[in-house]
């Protein structure tokens, strides 16, 4: 962004023009008379009525132009901003079952619609460290904490569903999660615990492992996706290989997900049965887990004047220049 420490020295500018006008009026005044007898007087005469004549004004214009515009200072100014307070952990736990193809998100599938309500709340996050977490029959870490969303969104974009799982381990899921907040020194730490299905799998049970974020002071927001009844599912057809869709029950433990809510500070389980809903639960808990920061803004400047006062001092030079090497000066 351009501006001007000392604007009210632009208006000097306006004093060029007459200037101008002066010296060209009396310039053409002192034009002597021509005696086309005489070659060297009108050699003497074209020179005159040449544009070469105006070139000393041009550039006495020019230089007066620059110390004017030097004198207002010029400066581009950068707007910055400091980012003070201290942030929430988030780990956000997603299932990524076989159960998670279900195309009851339409157009497309559970997993799907989990990572875009992932990374649209990633996107509206500031000054907190987020990670994400898998599991399917076993749990795993796909990204630890960090401030960096753009890595932590291409990440979540990348996750898929697991084909060779056999099952829903939920209990690891959140103990896995726990586990990577249980060392943070952030006053608020959170799980958002995403599942389609019930716990069937894994080593940890599910309210071992609330237990165990209660004890870290871990609040579990846990939500339940899916269609009620039959739905969807992809599968391949064993005689043509080409995948088919089929109805297929579709079960969320809302009990299961209901009390480790209420054991761990978030009252109950919030169920999504389609995007808006998927959308508007990501939207609550952000609202609900607000960061209290503090922006401070500061300008960057960087100082243009000098510029125009190499460009008045080049030109000055070559104003000297001119009057001692051109030999037919017209003052």
């Amino acid at each position: 962004m351009m501006e001007f420490v000392n604007p009210g020295w632009l208006w000097s500018l306006f004093i060029l023009l007459p200037i101008a006008i002066i010296d060209i009026y009396y310039r053409r005044k002192k034009t002597p008379r021509i005696f086309f007898s005489r070659f060297s007087l009108l050699k003497e005469a074209a020179g005159r009525n040449s544009f070469l004549v105006y070139i000393p004004l041009i550039i006495r214009l020019l230089i007066m132009a620059s110390l004017i515009i030097s004198l207002a200072r010029p400066r581009i100014s950068n707007k910055m901003e400091i980012v003070t307070g201290e942030g929430i952990d988030i780990i956000i736990a997603l299932d990524i079952s076989g159960s998670m193809q279900a195309i009851d998100f339409k157009p497309v599938n559970r997993m799907e619609a989990a990572k875009k309500a992932a990374i649209n709340f990633i996107e509206k996050r500031k000054n907190d460290r987020i990670g994400i977490v898998t599991y399917a029959d076993n749990a795993f870490t796909q990204a630890p904490l960090t401030l960096d969303y753009n890595i932590l969104m291409q990440l979540t974009e990348s996750i898929d569903v697991d084909m060779k799982s056999q099952g829903t381990a939920i209990g690891m899921g959140l103990a896995m999660s726990v586990a990577r907040l249980k060392d943070s020194k952030s006053e608020t730490k959170v799980v958002i615990l995403l599942t389609d299905g019930i716990n069937n799998a894994g080593q940890i049970d599910p309210f071992a492992a609330a237990d165990l974020a209660e004890t870290f002071g871990v609040r579990v927001y846990t939500i339940g996706v899916g269609q009620k009844g039959l739905v969807d599912y992809p599968v391949i057809d064993t005689y043509t290989g080409k995948t088919v869709y089929r109805k297929m029950q579709s079960e969320v433990d809302v009990e299961l997900l209901n009390k480790i809510a209420e054991r761990t500070g978030t009252e109950r389980v919030r169920m999504a049965h389609d995007n808006t809903q998927l959308s508007a639960i990501f939207d609550e808990i952000d609202q609900l887990e607000k960061t209290e920061y503090k922006i401070d803004h500061y300008y960057k400047y960087n100082e243009l004047f000098q510029y125009f006062l190499y460009f008045a001092s080049i030109l000055l030079a070559v104003d000297i220049m001119y009057k001692l090497f051109w030999r037919k000066e017209i003052p």
